[in-house]
């Protein structure tokens, strides 16, 4: 078959659909005919840029939120690797520590007065704390529980599972050589089976009460 002959075979297709769909528009509301406007062109162009498809991410998260999500499992793998990471630190073990962190791009960690992005920053910015004047007393609690989850199914969007909670956090003070605790926001991401830590006090945690832990 000619290639000509493959495109009118396609566009005959398409216009099929498009006369399908808007043949049994009559009787449909305003919001059935935007929605079956949206499914053509979701199933014509599934991954063409330009075409908004939020409505396909809130709609299948949704779903997904309520079926899928074992959360008392899940919640406490989150509390696992946090533990983890607190202990790691506690110990001065970056190896150990590393393995409790999704230092993919995007990574950021709260300090008391500013954020550091990237993971080589971060790095750098712990071993110059266990190396510094205050040596590991400025250190957490690894049996220290975490606080309000919210779990989300990977989606459009995030092709991953993600995560966040809130839970002790331990800093320096900038101007004196103190150590100091407070409430955390750690943001989590399951992009391989298992939970990791891709954010501290950073922008991407969220509060969506959809997907709110029970």
């Amino acid at each position: 078959m000619s290639v000509i002959k493959i495109k009118n075979f396609i566009i005959t297709i398409l216009c099929l659909i498009l006369l399908s769909t808007f043949s049994g528009c009559g009787d449909l509301s305003d919001e059935e005919r935007i929605e079956r406007i949206r499914f053509t062109e979701f199933f014509l162009f599934p991954t063409a840029p330009y075409i908004d498809k939020s409505y396909i991410e809130v709609e299948s998260e949704g779903e997904v939120a309520s079926v899928e999500i074992d959360f008392p499992v899940e919640m406490q793998a989150i509390q696992k690797v946090y533990s983890e990471f607190v202990s790691a630190y506690i110990k001065e073990d970056m190896g150990e520590l590393t393995l409790t962190l999704d230092t993919a791009a995007g990574m950021e960690y709260g300090t008391s007065s500013v954020i550091i992005h990237g993971w080589n920053n971060i790095k750098n910015y712990i071993e110059v704390n266990w190396t510094g004047q205050w040596g590991t007393d400025c250190t957490g609690d690894p049996n220290s529980q975490l606080t309000e989850f919210h779990i989300r199914p990977k989606n459009v969007k995030v092709p991953w599972m993600e995560a966040s909670a809130k839970g002790p956090m331990f800093y320096y003070h900038p101007d004196r050589p103190v150590c100091y605790q407070d409430i955390g926001q750690f943001y989590f991401t399951k992009r391989s089976g298992s939970w990791k830590i891709h954010q501290i006090d950073g922008s991407k945690f969220f509060t969506d009460t959809r997907y709110k832990a029970p």
